[in-house]
């Protein structure tokens, strides 16, 4: 037999983290008796598939590593083969796993998560930062990241995506969706002392603010309750005349739950 010709258009139709979908091309009419013979290289390690077709799924690949997959035509008596043509790429690394925000502050969130890969040593972790229509990308090379020049109050959705040492081979993101926290309320003073209410105002100059709602902890002795209020005043009646009050502020995100830090302030009846 004449050695055949070897095959063209080598591609991978579809990257996955343990399996890769080759196709190729032959230009002769004797290709109906050809097989193909497809070695898959990775460092040291060497095994070898078949096909009677020109595609192949390849599976029980490593995660995030780089593979060589090279394909030869053979004809009939499987001794006599073509010159072999070779496609390096990474298989793409695992989804991470675990993905939390450790702290979550005003203007800056620190989130973590874990990866298992065999090969995760040589990953980098791209760190995608969305809020509403602005979206900026980050990049770290542990399995943590400080975000830094955040809105505070504001809706953010993080997605964490593994990257292989190409830079470019990325897994499956995972994402997690959380409020920063409010600004503290500046500027807390009674605008009226009564005998059993007082009128409290304060300010709140964040972008966000208008989605916010305040919380009102009213304190006297052992005695607490909390009130809410929608705008940046509250009149607190029920109070006992003649007696000591603490009442401290918090403002509270769209999420009803992130609250800012408390503002507090003194006072008698």
């Amino acid at each position: 037999f004449t050695e055949p010709n070897p095959v063209l258009d080598l591609k991978a139709e579809y990257v996955g983290v343990t399996s890769v979908n080759l196709t190729w091309a032959v230009n002769t009419t004797a290709s109906n008796s050809y097989t193909y013979r497809i070695e898959v290289v990775n460092g040291t390690s060497v095994r070898n598939l078949t096909s009677n077709v020109t595609k192949t799924e390849i599976k029980e690949l490593i995660p995030g590593t780089l593979y060589n997959f090279t394909v030869f035509a053979v004809v009939n008596d499987n001794e006599t083969e073509g010159e072999g043509l070779s496609i390096s790429l990474y298989t793409k690394p695992s989804p991470v796993d675990d993905l939390k925000a450790e702290y979550v502050g005003v203007t800056s969130v620190n989130l973590t998560w874990a990866m298992n890969d065999a090969g995760s040593s040589s990953y980098t972790y791209r760190i995608e930062v969305v809020s509403g229509t602005s979206a900026r990308n980050l990049t770290s090379n542990v399995t943590e990241t400080e975000i830094t020049e955040l809105i505070p109050g504001s809706l953010y959705n993080f997605t964490v995506f593994a990257v292989a040492a190409d830079g470019q081979t990325e897994g499956e993101g995972l994402s997690v969706d959380l409020y920063t926290k409010p600004s503290p309320i500046d500027d807390l003073k009674a605008e009226y002392v009564g005998v059993t209410s007082v009128n409290l105002t304060w300010a709140m100059n964040d972008a966000g603010s208008s989605s916010y709602t305040y919380r009102i902890e009213v304190v006297s002795g052992t005695s607490v309750r909390n009130l809410t209020s929608n705008v940046t005043e509250t009149e607190i009646t029920e109070l006992i005349p003649g007696s000591l009050y603490n009442f401290t502020v918090f403002a509270v995100a769209a999420d009803g739950q992130t609250e800012g830090e408390g503002l507090s302030i003194s006072l008698y009846t």
